[in-house]
């Protein structure tokens, strides 16, 4: 099998480059970027080795994206205190129990009012 790189640039000229991309993945990843409808199941790798590193290098990248994913929203959530939880769960792709979970997770209130009047208290 094959590995692919990528190179992700700006405007300004500033590159960066990742080697070692599995096809599938790298296939995957670009149609989940452009939103295309329709997953499509592995064709490069067709070795039973070759879907195994395959398999590896998807769950690590979803393993980051869902780390950088709750840290999005935390700080959408810290954006103040009229940022607007619901959208940030719809966003997500999860409902608002979950997002409580998750801003709890990162020591975020549940009650923003409860938090905002201890701070009253102590002036």
């Amino acid at each position: 099998m094959k590995e692919l790189y990528a190179e992700i640039g700006d405007a300004d000229g500033n590159k960066d480059v990742i080697r070692g991309i599995t096809p599938d993945l790298a296939n995957a990843f670009i149609d989940a970027v452009r939103n295309t409808a329709g997953v499509e199941p592995p064709r490069q790798a067709q070795r039973f080795t070759d879907l195994i590193a395959t398999i590896a290098q998807t769950s690590r990248v979803i393993q980051h994206l869902e780390a950088f994913r709750e840290l999005a929203m935390v700080a959408a959530d810290e954006t103040g205190p009229y940022a607007d939880r619901k959208s940030i769960a719809a966003a997500a792709g999860m409902p608002p129990s979950r997002l409580y979970r998750v801003l709890d997770k990162h020591g975020r209130p549940r009650g923003r009012k409860a938090r905002t009047a201890g701070r009253d208290d102590e002036k």
